[in-house]
């Protein structure tokens, strides 16, 4: 898809989004905020990424334990690999031969090959009305996960391309990555998993008078207190603003997120380099019954890896997600669903994550 046309049909998706959001419903229900899921894809997983803002109204003193678990399944390639597992023919892993074979073509190339496991533990404290601050602990978890054969048989009923599934074993972790003169395979995860950088934040909203509409201000550095570390750590601070319009009416609301991050450092062995990565977001949430929202949401991000030949890459990520979320006393519980929708090479086929959260509101 061509990159322009991209994050125009995301801009025309959040146009209708806003539309639907416009016409009330009938009673009351109690709106959450967009969902709070990660971007799974590899070489974001270890940088700071802005979570959207949630929507609850918290007074002095109120707090919150937030856990979101998200599990992505990635299989992406450049087409140079693919030719090369297409005339290596058969089904089978790769072996360190097929990656010094990959390193060795005189070209940036990349595959990857795995399930991706990530545990974001927040706590929240809201020190004056409208005005909190946050805690983020994460914990990784690398894996071959069992999701492949019911990827392809997915794909093989609805007559879809399996972009190269086909020709290596299914379950397996594994990557070879050839990308801005920096050469990095792995067969298997280096490390299982482990605990990543924290993250602290600080959040404030303005309601809009005489509107239904508010804003929400966050900021938040990711801090690399332990340096870097293999598939854990860039090694690197990272710095982030984020803007959020948010549109609440009786049982219905509508989200609209903006981010920057400033990110440095190395993920998985390929340098970022220090730049500035944009991020928009647009979300539409709707009650369903007294106690459960339905929230659709979209996701559009410039690609942390630019300097590199492989279009495939730097290519612009699109992600849409689809979740329910229950708030019954002071638990909230969601579940969601990812899935990419453009420039499959680049970001996972699939992610799913699970929302548990404990919140003591003070008005």
């Amino acid at each position: 898809m061509n990159i322009r046309a991209g994050w125009r049909r995301t801009a025309g998706a959040a146009a209708v989004v806003l539309g639907l959001a416009a016409t009330e419903a009938r009673g009351e229900t109690k709106l959450l905020g967009p969902l709070r899921i990660r971007d799974m894809t590899p070489f974001n997983l270890l940088r700071l990424d802005m979570l959207p803002a949630h929507a609850v109204s918290a007074g002095p003193g109120s707090w919150a334990i937030e856990a979101d678990i998200s599990y992505s399944n990635t299989f992406v390639m450049s087409d140079n690999v693919m030719s090369y597992l297409e005339a290596r023919g058969g089904r089978r892993p790769l072996t360190q031969a097929d990656a010094n074979a990959i390193l060795g073509l005189g070209q940036d190339a990349y595959y990857v090959d795995g399930e991706f496991g990530l545990l974001d533990l927040t706590f929240h404290y809201a020190f004056m009305r409208r005005s909190s601050v946050y805690l983020t602990l994460s914990a990784y978890d690398f894996t071959g996960g069992f999701l492949d054969g019911t990827i392809e048989g997915f794909h093989r009923t609805f007559g879809l391309d399996p972009n190269g599934r086909d020709l290596v074993a299914r379950n397996r972790f594994q990557g070879v990555l050839s990308v801005e003169g920096v050469k990095t395979s792995f067969l298997s995860p280096p490390v299982d998993g482990g605990m990543g950088d924290p993250v602290l934040g600080m959040r404030h909203a303005w309601p809009l008078r005489g509107s239904r509409w508010g804003l929400v201000l966050d900021g938040a550095a990711k801090i690399a207190w332990r340096g870097e570390r293999s598939f854990l750590s860039t090694g690197t601070n990272d710095y982030g603003l984020q803007a959020s319009l948010q549109g609440k009416y009786s049982r219905q609301a509508v989200y609209f997120t903006a981010s920057a991050v400033r990110t440095d450092g190395r993920a998985f062995g390929v340098p970022l380099k220090h730049r500035l990565t944009p991020t928009l977001t647009a979300a539409y949430e709707v009650g369903v019954t007294g106690h459960t929202n339905l929230v659709l949401q979209l996701y559009a991000s410039q690609s942390t890896i630019l300097d590199t030949t492989i279009d495939q890459l730097k290519a612009d990520k699109f992600q849409a997600s689809f979740g329910l979320r229950s708030f019954r006393g002071h638990m909230i519980y969601g579940f969601a669903v990812t899935e990419n929708v453009a420039n499959f090479a680049n970001t996972p086929d699939v992610g799913v994550a699970l929302t548990l959260a404990w919140v003591a509101l003070r008005p």
